[in-house]
């Protein structure tokens, strides 16, 4: 008799880190099948690249121009798109996550509305990115003055820099990530 209770109490204390193991397995799941997901949209849009570039063999300097620019405005409008799509099942998630935590409501909207305000971060810096991106390229390709080894220098310098502002910008949301995870585990 005494055997079995201590047998029955290890299973009932083992259960909370099953459940645990369970719910991050499920969590790993969801965040591979979005890596996937956007590895996927970028392999598509790089052969859509890759066709364009083939298809503008022989075309004059305008013919390019224009097919580049309209090619750049599409993948950015799909982009767009795609982010808000990923962003909507990310949110989904979340929510499903917290029906089944023991945060009060106002934990879970403060939780929410966090990860929302991360989001439109996110959305209005990509937004400010793409128009000093059109800016400058439209800049080096219309100035005259410019051999095409100084343009590819000049393109390569802005992207060096985007580089490193784009990493400045993750670096602070994941420090603001962190910091709300902190918050949060300090409330439970």
């Amino acid at each position: 008799m005494k055997r079995t209770l201590v047998i029955m109490a290890a299973i009932l204390l083992s259960l909370p880190a099953i459940v645990r193991a369970e719910q991050k397995a499920a969590n790993q799941q969801f965040r591979q099948e979005q890596k996937t997901e956007r590895q996927q949209h970028r392999q598509t849009q790089q052969q859509e690249n890759k066709a364009l570039r083939e298809s503008l063999q022989g075309k004059t300097p305008a013919e390019k121009k224009a097919a580049i620019t309209q090619n750049r405005e599409t993948q950015y409008s799909e982009n767009k798109t795609f982010n808000q799509v990923q962003h909507n099942e990310n949110m989904a998630f979340l929510k499903e996550k917290l029906a089944n935590s023991k945060l009060t409501d106002a934990q879970k909207s403060e939780i929410s509305n966090f990860y929302e305000q991360q989001y439109q971060e996110n959305v209005n810096f990509r937004d400010q990115r793409h128009q000093e991106n059109i800016a400058f390229f439209s800049q080096i390709a219309n100035d005259q003055n410019m051999t095409m080894e100084q343009k590819k220098a000049a393109l390569k310098a802005h992207h060096d820099q985007q580089q490193q502002e784009n990493q400045a910008h993750r670096a602070t949301q994941k420090g603001e990530n962190q910091t709300e995870r902190a918050k949060i585990k300090g409330a439970k």
